[in-house]
C-alpha cells in the first residue's frame, strides 16, 4: 500500500513539473510574439466533456477551463497550444469513484480558417494530438493514467474589437491511456466530446 501511494505521489509530481514547464514556455511564448509583432492571441474559458463511449472508468459529464496560446501564422491558418482541467465523478462500473481530473497537458490543434476575406465571424476547423491524463479519484483503485490521444472539431470566433473575441468550440477526442496497477500495464481509452467557450486577447 505504502509503495502504491509512493508511485501515485511521484506520478503526480511529474504531472506538475510538466504543467509548470507549459506555463513557463507560454510566457515565454507571449514574450517572444510581442518582440515579432505577429498575429497571437492568448485565451481562456471554460470546458464541458461528455463521454460518449464507456470506458473504464466510467466517467460521468464534468466541467472546468483551460487556457491557450495561439499564433495565426497566415490568414487561413494557426497552431494552437492549451492546457485543459476537468473534475469528473465516476458512473456505471465506476460509481462512487468521484474527483477524477481529467488533463490535457498540453494539446496542440492546427486550425483552418473558413473564410478568406476579414469579417468579426471567423470560424474555422481543427486537427490536433495531445498528452492526457486522468487522476486517482476518491477510490484509491489504480484510476491513473496517462497517454495520447487525437481530436477533431469545429468552432467560430467572434471579434467584438480587434484586440478581444470571443469563442465557442466543439471537439471529439479519441484518447489512449496507459495505467500502471498491480506491476503490469494495462491500457485503457476515453472519447470525450467537449464544449468550449473563450475569451481572448489578440496582439
Amino acid at each position: 500500500m505504502i509503495q502504491y501511494c509512493n508511485r501515485g505521489t511521484k506520478k503526480m509530481k511529474r504531472l506538475i513539473t510538466l504543467a509548470a514547464i507549459i506555463a513557463s514556455t507560454l510566457v515565454c511564448f507571449e514574450a517572444a510574439a510581442e518582440n515579432a509583432g505577429g498575429n497571437f492571441s492568448v485565451g481562456i474559458g471554460p470546458v464541458g466533456n461528455i463521454f460518449v463511449v464507456e470506458s473504464n472508468p466510467e466517467l460521468s459529464p464534468g466541467i472546468g477551463g483551460y487556457v491557450y496560446f495561439d499564433y495565426r501564422w497566415s490568414p487561413q491558418f494557426s497552431t494552437q497550444f492549451g492546457v485543459l482541467v476537468t473534475t469528473e465523478d465516476g458512473q456505471g462500473i465506476s460509481s462512487g469513484d468521484d474527483g477524477i481530473e481529467f488533463l490535457g497537458i498540453p494539446t496542440f490543434d492546427l486550425k483552418f480558417y473558413i473564410l478568406s476575406n476579414p469579417s468579426r465571424w471567423d470560424p474555422y476547423g481543427l486537427i490536433g494530438l495531445g498528452v492526457y491524463a486522468v487522476s486517482e479519484g476518491s477510490n484509491k483503485n489504480g484510476t491513473f493514467a496517462i497517454g495520447v490521444g487525437a481530436d477533431i472539431g469545429l468552432g467560430t470566433d467572434f471579434y467584438i474589437s480587434e484586440r478581444f473575441s470571443v469563442g465557442l468550440a466543439a471537439i471529439f477526442r479519441s484518447i489512449g491511456l496507459i495505467d500502471s496497477t498491480g506491476g503490469s500495464n494495462n491500457g485503457t481509452a476515453l472519447f470525450p466530446f467537449s464544449m468550449m467557450g473563450n475569451v481572448a486577447y489578440h496582439f
